[in-house]
């Protein structure tokens, strides 16, 4: 199984394919039409067929254990009602991921190693990117070797997953490719959001010195000392209980409301530029508080968010083209299931005989 968050790369990247990332287990054996069967040897039961292509059982069960993990479901056993339900979830994308796929076979729509290679080096950037902004210190070889681990997975494995993936992002390139979102819809959308998406709220930046809360009378001489000229971020290096600022002389960043606790936030917002309040009394003990900067409620401007917009309403409107395109394939293409594997019929609708394909 691959790791959600390489699905996730793969769908920033332009393989907005129904999250058919998320499911990259599946195989690309070709077949011609055929009814779906049962009686082929374990895991090989054809539970869906179309022309170009097919689902079999092994298939779904693969598919199956990929959403009992992703939903933290545990183990589903086949048969029971967990399992007829999650065989719901998972093949709508099935079926569409073996459609693109043949689709991709028809046309010579292929995958180069060299477009391999770079998927990976790809991945490998932005995983240890995603690692800095945590705080980790990884090189790209070392990030990545960290969520294959974490994933259960081997590179050439992740590689193989990729190989299957490429083509279904390239058919939606060659399908969608054309479609881009106006200047007027990014307009109206920005006009819609600006003030949820686009604004940052009125922020204060500060440091403190946190004493405990049998300290006060040690918050108060602090609190003396500094009013008598002693260096702010010394004494809280030297003498502050907050382990996570006491290193970098108490600074906390910039704090909006609702980010810290009443006693600390009304203190902090009642504050002057430049001032400093306390001993002030919340939970964690006694706080003193340097106000540094006031930063007043900021809008970005259009032409600066323009291209972020512009991309996320193109990827949407691709994803929903080629969402439309798929239904349309599936209807073309004649799909027949299984009963128990029509996800547009309930399970309890189903007949009794496994060998009747349904419409």
């Amino acid at each position: 199984m691959v790791l959600k968050e390489f699905g996730q790369l793969f769908s920033r990247r332009g393989a907005a394919v129904l999250g058919l990332a998320l499911f990259a287990i599946f195989g690309a054996g070709a077949c011609g039409a055929a009814d779906p069967v049962a009686n082929q040897p374990s895991g090989a039961e054809r539970v869906a067929t179309f022309e170009g292509g097919e689902v079999t059982q092994s298939e779904v069960q693969d598919a199956v254990n990929t959403y009992a993990q992703q939903t933290g479901a545990g183990e589903i056993e086949p048969g029971s009602p967990q399992y007829e339900l999650a065989v719901q979830q998972v093949m709508p994308t099935l079926v569409q991921t073996e459609i693109a796929s043949a689709y991709a076979r028809e046309n010579g729509i292929e995958v180069t190693d060299e477009e391999v290679d770079g998927e990976v080096e790809t991945i490998k950037t932005e995983l240890a990117s995603q690692a800095e902004a945590a705080g980790q210190d990884v090189s790209p070889d070392e990030a990545l070797n960290q969520a294959l681990e974490q994933a259960g997975l081997t590179e050439e494995e992740l590689r193989k997953e990729i190989r299957r993936t490429l083509p279904i992002q390239k058919v939606q390139e060659r399908i969608t490719g054309d479609i881009e979102a106006t200047d007027e819809e990014v307009e109206t959308y920005y006009d819609e959001n600006a003030e949820d998406l686009f604004t940052t709220p009125e922020q204060r930046c500060a440091r403190h010195i946190l004493y405990g809360p049998d300290q006060e009378q040690q918050a108060e001489e602090a609190m003396q000392r500094l009013e008598d000229g002693a260096d702010f971020a010394e004494i809280a290096r030297e003498d502050s209980q907050d382990p996570g600022s006491a290193e970098q002389g108490g600074d906390l960043g910039c704090i909006g409301r609702g980010e810290t606790v009443p006693n600390f936030e009304e203190a902090l917002f009642d504050a002057e530029e430049g001032e400093t309040v306390g001993p002030v009394e919340t939970q964690f003990g006694f706080h003193i508080i340097r106000l540094e900067e006031i930063r007043g409620e900021e809008t970005q401007p259009l032409d600066e968010v323009r291209p972020q917009i512009r991309d996320q309403l193109t990827t949407e409107q691709q994803g929903e083209a080629f969402t439309e395109w798929l239904r349309e394939q599936e209807e073309q293409r004649n799909v027949r299931y299984l009963p128990g594997y029509d996800p547009n019929v309930p399970a309890e609708e189903t007949t009794a005989d496994p060998g009747a394909p349904s419409e």
